[in-house]
């Protein structure tokens, strides 16, 4: 399997391949980077042997965005790396939120200023506790779990509550006896949870403002990735809190498709 890493030429560029190759060694997955000429004759970006060894390359031209996007299509492809633009210009850019909206695999979002992953020794996947909202943690098992790394778990309590068959959001009543959560606890680790590899986890409940708490959270431990399941839905008012995590992670993002 591979993590695609889609360079434009810039400093920044450089900084997007870094992260993906610490998560595809953290994954035991290739690095394939791609970079996109938007005119016959352009220049391609030049790469350092340090970043670029051990990874296949290939040079695209056309529209960036659906160039990525196609580009992620292929089979052995599992996650589309790509940076968002700087603080000094709001927004995600044209690019990253096309690929956001339409790429069929997990995609690694980095922003300049953001946490460069070393080993992913510690990594936060946020659940509401319904079975379509534990994608992420699916693919956290899947690639990531291992002895020696830990996954925190996080449930934030909001008014919400989650009607999917399978559910298991957190008790409302928050002053029940401490056997009760941590009964609690266990029973949602197991359910959420499948890691066969010795990898260490745990569940963290916060109440409040979710997008608020995951920042928080990411903060409090340190985490080097947020893994976080989502239904590619930029519209006005909907992904509030993947949107506030796009602008003010302190960390990559590797956000999974809930399809």
């Amino acid at each position: 399997m591979t993590v695609l890493a889609a360079l434009d030429g810039s400093k920044f560029g450089l900084e997007i391949l870094s992260a993906a190759s610490a998560l595809a060694k953290a994954g035991g997955w290739g690095v394939r980077i791609v970079s996109v000429l938007e005119h016959e004759g352009d220049q391609a970006p030049v790469i350092p042997a340090a970043l670029s060894k051990g990874a296949s390359t290939v040079t695209v031209v056309g529209d960036p965005a659906e160039m990525l996007v196609k580009a992620g299509r292929k089979a052995d492809v599992n996650v589309l790396a790509i940076g968002l633009r700087s603080h000094d210009h709001p927004g995600i850019g044209r690019v990253a939120e096309a690929v956001l909206r339409h790429s069929a695999r997990s995609v690694l979002v980095f922003r300049t200023g953001m946490r460069q992953p070393k080993e992913l020794k510690r990594m936060l996947v946020p659940l509401e506790g319904s079975p379509s909202g534990s994608a992420a943690m699916r693919r956290a098992d899947e690639a990531f779990c291992k002895r020696g790394r830990e996954i925190v778990m996080l449930h934030v309590v909001t008014s919400d509550m989650p009607v999917e068959p399978g559910s298991m959001p957190a008790p409302r009543i928050v002053d029940q006896e401490h056997y009760e959560w941590s009964s609690w606890q266990e029973e949602f680790a197991m359910r959420f949870s499948q890691c066969p590899e010795g990898g260490r986890h745990r569940v963290s409940v916060r109440m409040g403002d979710p997008g608020e708490m995951i920042l928080q959270e990411a903060r409090r431990i340190d985490a080097e990735l947020i893994v976080l399941s989502w239904g590619q839905n930029l519209e006005e008012g909907r992904s509030r809190q993947v949107k506030t995590l796009l602008e003010n992670s302190p960390c990559p993002l590797l956000l999974v498709p809930q399809a």
